[in-house]
C-alpha cells in the first residue's frame, strides 16, 4: 500500500471571515485533500489580507520537503480579483511544480459560508 502524497492548505483571512471560520474551511480542504487522495499536513494561514507571508512561506515549504499539491478554499484566497486569482494559481503551480486544488468555485458555497 503507497501512503497518501500530502498536501498543503493555504487560507486567507478575507472580510467577514474569522477564525472560526478558518477552522471549518480548513476542515473542508481536509476532506476535498481526502477525496483525492491527498492527506492535508498543514494549513498555511495569511492573516493580513495585503500581505503574502504565509503564502511565500507555504512555497518555499513546498519546495524543501517536495510537496506539489495545494488546496485552498476558494480562489478568492489567492487573489479576490478574478485575473490575478487565475494568474497567482498559474504562477503557485509553476513555483511548486504541481497542482493547486480549488475546493470550491466563487459561485458555490462551501459547507462554512463566512458569516456576515
Amino acid at each position: 500500500m503507497n501512503p497518501k502524497q500530502r498536501a498543503l492548505g493555504y487560507v486567507r483571512v478575507l472580510p467577514g471571515v474569522d477564525m472560526g471560520d478558518v477552522v471549518c474551511l480548513s476542515g473542508d480542504m481536509a476532506r476535498f485533500a481526502e477525496h483525492e487522495g491527498f492527506t492535508l499536513a498543514e494549513v498555511f494561514i495569511e492573516k493580513e489580507p495585503a500581505r503574502t507571508t504565509a503564502l511565500e512561506a507555504m512555497t518555499r515549504y513546498c519546495q524543501r520537503h517536495d510537496i506539489r499539491n495545494v488546496v485552498v478554499p476558494t480562489s478568492e484566497h489567492l487573489n479576490t480579483l478574478p485575473m490575478l486569482a487565475t494568474l497567482a494559481k498559474e504562477l503557485l503551480q509553476e513555483e511548486i511544480g504541481g497542482q493547486v486544488w480549488i475546493v470550491a468555485s466563487t459561485n458555490e458555497e462551501v459547507s462554512c459560508p463566512p458569516t456576515p
